[in-house]
């Protein structure tokens, strides 16, 4: 009889640690999925970041795969979690032309040019404030700020519907 107590006690101490001590904490975040597409054609390698409308909340972002379809991961997330915390959203979509290489790192790779002589233009750039290099958004500049977009999205607690935001030219 004494036994069975002390089993009994012993099984509720673990229960009870179990319960306060394993929880999850990235269990607060709420699976948010969704597509970006640009006149109806899927966006590849875009990023997408939802910022929170309130300030008590957290940014979440993600990349497009080559379906246009993300899937958000929070900032506050420990371990890996996905999703975003919820609350109201505005959203920024960025797409860059892949940049090209710079002229004088490709010379110095082709063995045109010596470190040093790379080193020396790489700083002449650098204190002209140019690099040479210049991008350009593949889709319309409005999308790149959370606050021009216009995009807006709602997560909530559990299940959300995907998020599909068609940017267009207009």
């Amino acid at each position: 009889m004494q036994y069975n107590n002390c089993f009994a006690a012993i099984l509720a101490a673990l229960f009870i640690a179990v319960l306060t001590g394993c929880s999850n904490p990235d269990s607060k975040y709420s699976y948010v999925q969704g597509t970006i597409t640009y006149n109806g054609e899927a966006v590849a390698e875009a990023s997408v970041s939802f910022q929170p409308v309130s300030p008590e909340g957290e940014s979440a972002s993600g990349v497009t795969d080559a379906n246009g379809r993300f899937t958000l991961t929070s900032v506050g997330a420990v371990d890996g979690g996905r999703g975003a915390l919820p609350g109201e959203y505005r959203v920024a979509v960025t797409k860059w032309e892949p940049t090209p290489p710079d002229p004088d790192e490709e010379a110095h790779r082709q063995g045109e040019i010596t470190y040093d002589q790379l080193q020396e233009r790489l700083a002449a750039k650098a204190s002209r404030g140019t690099s040479g290099v210049v991008t350009k958004s593949l889709i319309p500049e409005k999308y790149r700020t959370a606050s021009g977009s216009g995009l807006t999205a709602t997560v909530v607690k559990g299940k959300n519907p995907s998020f599909d935001f068609n940017l267009t030219d207009e």
